[in-house]
């Protein structure tokens, strides 16, 4: 559910923002060369190894020519600090930055009653866990990683918003393009 969240939040925001930036009227727009490349079947979308950004991204900074506004897509599983060193050679460069950070209700929420084991997808690793006496941990520790992603991505200019798979799409991208509305003003 999470990759096919994530193809669908690049896709419907980058629609906006070519309409945005063709115009936005009943004009003739420019077709999104990289779409056709991300519209993948979500079956097909599992990690290979390691998900670490700053690799990536350090290869995408060299390659962009001029500025623009960069949407980046992930569940964000690694040290804040260590994702805002990954981002910040692109806000360097002067782009504008939106961050989504996709998230399954039961990423955060923990509603899980039976002892299992869960699996690394990125690793393979496992490890079995007792839902009930790791709960409050599990929770107050997504919570500070939420809140500590939020608030050092904010301490850059770097906009941010959290999208629950559970909740529609389009009420999810309208809620963050109205925040970004508002905020545009204030800037």
């Amino acid at each position: 559910m999470k990759p096919y969240a994530a193809i669908l939040v690049g896709l419907a925001l980058g629609s906006v923002l070519l309409g945005a930036c063709s115009g936005g009227g009943g004009g003739e727009k420019t077709p999104a060369p990289a779409a056709s490349r991300l519209h993948r079947h979500p079956a097909d979308q599992r990690a290979r190894r390691p998900g670490h950004l700053s690799e990536p991204l350090k290869q995408m900074a060299e390659h962009l020519k001029r500025r623009g506004i960069l949407l980046l897509i992930s569940d964000f599983y690694d040290e804040p600090d260590d994702i805002l060193e990954a981002i910040k050679p692109l806000r360097f460069l002067g782009n504008d930055l939106i961050v989504f950070h996709v998230l399954d209700p039961r990423e955060v929420d923990f509603e899980y009653d039976d002892a299992s084991t869960f699996e690394d997808l990125e690793t393979t690793d496992q490890m079995p866990v007792v839902p009930q006496s790791f709960r409050a941990q599990y929770r107050a520790m997504i919570q500070e990683h939420i809140q500590t992603l939020q608030t050092r991505l904010s301490e850059h200019r770097i906009d941010y918003a959290l999208l629950n798979t559970s909740e529609p799409l389009d009420r999810a991208l309208f809620s963050y393009l109205n925040s970004r509305e508002r905020l545009m003003r204030v800037r």
